[in-house]
């Protein structure tokens, strides 16, 4: 049943900018430029250029496109519980909301266990690679890693939150000085060979190939998470409204777009394609296999470092209100209310998902695969196809339909029908 509401849309009011407006700004920047971003070089490398041309093509709408969209559900729903939270509120009744709640760890668990997989992956290649000690078993290594990121967690949100913060921006700034000291090693033929082997291949290949990257770009490009705070803030009196909010988030994605892009190309173009095999070979994501080509032995120092600070700061920034959110349905399955019940609940829910994620990384499933098959479409439904529905069943939404939503479904359909591919 249609559940209607009588919220009305949110008038479109922009103040001048402001200090704040910066830091919203590099805060999606911060947060969007990250673990994920190291997972596009070797995708794009192994599989070939077309691939880095259609992020070029589809690359941007297919990111700040649905952010502006799910930004605009966001500021039209007037709820003041749990605004903190990237759910729907009032355009859902309290079963459509219990539902959200675990969809939403349905969709982004799966994320953090990508990111404790290569987070293990890079820290036992770094140790062995890059300062020859033993090798570590991978059990021992697993729980101590998995144990350390729980003890963070455990915390609570404004430990983790002030560690997200200090890393963030750093290491996006990172990824590009890392980018930009490739720049002497660059070699066309890099490009040119691999173009010409895709050329060679068989176009249903090419377009599978084309397909399932999607995911990737999907899971590359998200933050959908801190959507939902950045339109609790515009939504304040005083703080400029909806077009602040469209506007804050179409200048960061301006900044992710070039930045990701560049660091991609950067990559390609200074790597051969035998390094990005060997990558997917063992897992790991395109810092830990850098060589520093051109002489530049700086890069090979420097950047496993800076990817084992990444994959941290993702686990513990997508791990964070996926915990809370489980820690909610815990204590809601369990009826406690007061504060030792709530302990308890918390407890119970740290342990299940420490359980669950120290068998994931210790099995070390391939996360390029687990990423397309699993976390790129389930993000896209969450960021796509949700709003996407709710913007035509809902009467409050109307003023949303058009060609921004159609394409919002068709890229949120294409995305997830790799999800579809992986089970036939």
């Amino acid at each position: 049943m249609t559940i209607e509401t009588n919220i009305p849309a949110v008038a479109p009011v922009r103040t001048g900018w402001k200090f704040r407006d910066s830091i919203w700004t590099l805060g999606v920047y911060g947060a969007t430029v990250g673990a994920g971003t190291l997972f596009l070089p070797v995708e794009i490398g192994t599989r070939g250029p077309m691939v880095f041309f259609m992020l070029l093509l589809l690359g941007f709408p297919l990111s700040v496109v649905p952010h502006i969209l799910i930004c605009r559900v966001f500021m039209r729903d007037h709820q003041t519980a749990d605004k903190s939270l990237p759910l729907f509120g009032t355009f859902f009744g309290e079963k459509g909301k219990q539902a959200i709640k675990v969809f939403f760890c349905v969709a982004h668990f799966p994320v953090t266990l990508v990111y404790g997989v290569s987070l293990v992956n890079a820290l036992s290649n770094y140790l062995t690679a890059h300062l020859h000690l033993a090798a570590i078993p991978r059990a021992p290594l697993s729980f101590a890693v998995v144990a350390c990121l729980f003890l963070v967690l455990s915390k609570g949100r404004d430990k983790v939150v002030s560690t997200m913060s200090a890393l963030a921006l750093p290491f996006a700034l990172a990824i590009l000085f890392i980018a930009a000291m490739q720049i002497p090693s660059w070699q066309l033929s890099n490009f040119t060979d691999a173009l010409s082997a895709t050329n060679d291949a068989p176009a249903g290949e090419t377009i599978k190939n084309l397909w399932l990257t999607l995911p990737l770009i999907t899971f590359a490009f998200c933050s959908a998470p801190l959507i939902s705070p950045l339109a609790s803030y515009y939504r304040e009196k005083g703080n400029g409204g909806e077009s602040k909010s469209v506007l804050v988030i179409r200048l960061a994605y301006g900044l992710i777009f070039f930045s990701i892009i560049f660091f991609v190309l950067s990559c390609v173009l200074s790597n051969p394609h035998e390094t990005f095999v060997a990558a997917k070979e063992q897992n790991l994501n395109v810092l830990s296999v850098m060589e520093g080509g051109g002489g530049s032995g700086l890069i090979f120092i420097i950047a496993p470092f800076i990817a084992i600070i990444g994959m941290t700061k993702s686990f513990l920034g997508i791990c964070l209100p996926v915990a809370e959110m489980f820690t909610t349905l815990t204590a809601e399955t369990l009826r406690v209310k007061d504060q030792a019940g709530q302990k308890k609940a918390k407890a119970i829910a740290f342990m299940m998902l420490f359980a669950v994620s120290f068998a994931v990384v210790y099995a070390n499933p391939d996360v390029i695969t687990l990423i397309e098959t699993v976390c790129g479409p389930l993000i896209a439904i969450f960021l796509f196809l949700i709003p996407s529905y709710l913007i035509y069943t809902r009467e409050a939404l109307r003023p949303l339909r058009g060609a921004t939503t159609i394409i919002v479904i068709i890229g949120g359909m294409a995305t997830v029908s790799a999800l579809l591919y992986s089970m036939v």
